[in-house]
């Protein structure tokens, strides 16, 4: 009597229509592959997760002369070795402000009213660069220069709560005359 060996047989073949076939493209072992991002999502609190972001605004130099463009660096970084996602208030992820003025304007800016993510990938660092000319928009096609003085330039993550999460940096200059 012949034994045959259960690889040697097709018992372990499988209709392709079989739902509980494994699929040809499974990987190594057949092992699957988990979101890694939805899993932190939502197994990490929301105060770890805000925490894990560090918010940073720099600028090239501390004191500028009148009418010089100031060169500004943002960055945000998750500090934590797996993905991270934070709610925002609406599409626009971050915002940066001279002095409360959204993107160095103060007129009111139309952006969609609904939620969306900051995603960020384990340890992954978002640099972003802004250049400010020293001017604040006041009307559509009007724009103010400064005056020499000490301006606050700021940066934070589009959240209601996101100075009291930590979700904000600033940084001063000076512009003198």
């Amino acid at each position: 009597m012949t034994r045959k060996r259960a690889d040697d047989s097709s018992a372990l073949e499988r209709d392709a229509d079989d739902p509980f076939a494994p699929a040809a493209n499974a990987g190594e072992n057949g092992r699957r592959s988990i979101d890694w991002d939805a899993f932190s999502h939502a197994f990490a609190p929301v105060a770890l997760r805000t925490r894990a972001i560090e918010v940073s605004i720099a600028t090239d130099r501390d004191v500028y002369e009148r009418g010089e463009s100031v060169a500004v660096g943002i960055e945000f970084r998750n500090r934590l070795p797996f993905p991270v996602r934070l709610r925002t208030d609406s599409p626009e992820r971050w915002t940066w402000t001279v002095d409360g003025a959204t993107a160095a304007s103060r007129l009111e800016r139309s952006i969609p009213d609904r939620p969306d993510v900051f995603s960020f990938a384990r340890s992954e660092r978002k640099r972003f660069s802004r250049e400010w000319p020293q001017r604040i928009r006041i009307a559509e096609n009007e724009w103010k220069p400064v005056d020499p003085g000490r301006y606050t330039l700021a940066a934070r993550v589009n959240r209601e709560d996101a100075a009291d999460r930590g979700l904000v940096a600033a940084t001063e200059i000076e512009i003198r005359e």
